[in-house]
Order: C-alpha cells, then sequence, then structure tokens
C-alpha cells in the first residue's frame, strides 16, 4: 500500500456544494473529489482545505454553469484551455477572499472540471482581509460540486 493510501482521506464530495482551495501542504490528510465532469473521476491531493465562496458572487455556481454550458456540456475532463483559464481568473477576482488565487497555466492540462490547479500569489496589501494567509507562492486546487449530468 502507498504512503498515499494509507493517510486519513476526507471525500469532499459527500459534504454538498462547497468551493474550496485544497492547499498542497504536507498535512496528512488527503482530501478527495468526484471530478471530471461525466468523468466522474475520483481526484486526491494531500493538503489543507479551506472553503471559500462565502462572499456576495457565487463562485460555484458561476464554475457549474461554465462548465456544463455550451462550451463543456459537462465533459471537460482532459485539461483545460487557455480561455477557460482566463474565465476562472475573472471569477477568483471577484472575490476578495480569493483575488490572490490564479490558474496555475503550467498545469492546464491536468486540470479538468471540478479541479484546477492555481497558485497563491504574493500578495502583502491584502494580507489582513484574506482569510488565506502564508501560503503566498504555494500551489493548490480549486475544487467545487462535479457536474456529472447525463
Amino acid at each position: 500500500m502507498t504512503k498515499k493510501a494509507q493517510m486519513p482521506t476526507l471525500r469532499l464530495c459527500d459534504i454538498g456544494e462547497r468551493i474550496g482551495l485544497i492547499i498542497v501542504w504536507k498535512s496528512g490528510v488527503v482530501y478527495s473529489n468526484q471530478t471530471g465532469g461525466l468523468a466522474c473521476f475520483l481526484s486526491k491531493q494531500e493538503g489543507v482545505f479551506v472553503p471559500i465562496g462565502e462572499g456576495l458572487l457565487n463562485q460555484d455556481e458561476l464554475l457549474w454553469e461554465h462548465f456544463t454550458g455550451s462550451k463543456w456540456f459537462g465533459a471537460c475532463m482532459d485539461g483545460i484551455d487557455e480561455e477557460t483559464a482566463d474565465y476562472i481568473d475573472e471569477v477568483l477576482e471577484q472575490n476578495i477572499e480569493t483575488s490572490c488565487v490564479k490558474v496555475d497555466r503550467s498545469r492546464l492540462g491536468k486540470s479538468h472540471e471540478a479541479w484546477i490547479y492555481v497558485t497563491i500569489a504574493d500578495d502583502p496589501n491584502s494580507e489582513e482581509r484574506r482569510i488565506i494567509k502564508g501560503f503566498d507562492g504555494c500551489r493548490a486546487v480549486l475544487t467545487w460540486d462535479n457536474s456529472e449530468l447525463p
């Protein structure tokens, strides 16, 4: 058995509609989520889970609509393109809690619906208003409720 398989695992898909970041961190806890739209992958990452998106903007709904809409039809399972990365960055920019989070352009091919690789930018001017502090420059995964449309 691998070390990751032995770690405690929390299944995010069982807690309902929740958008959040899994900050890549040696925490000893693995977070999993159903991802990839119709593909229904079970993606996993060791780290620290931070719920986000409780502001005025319903980020998880905007992302769900994008990935189930006319571009992806719930079938984004094999990477995202620059246009989708730009859209996700725009959604993240609109919330003060997530304005420091940007899509990791070096990992577009590994990102898919409900599992987007991101980085946390260094933004010292917003330190006092962010819920995410001390993780500047870290990698993370943006994840939310998978669509799994028929």
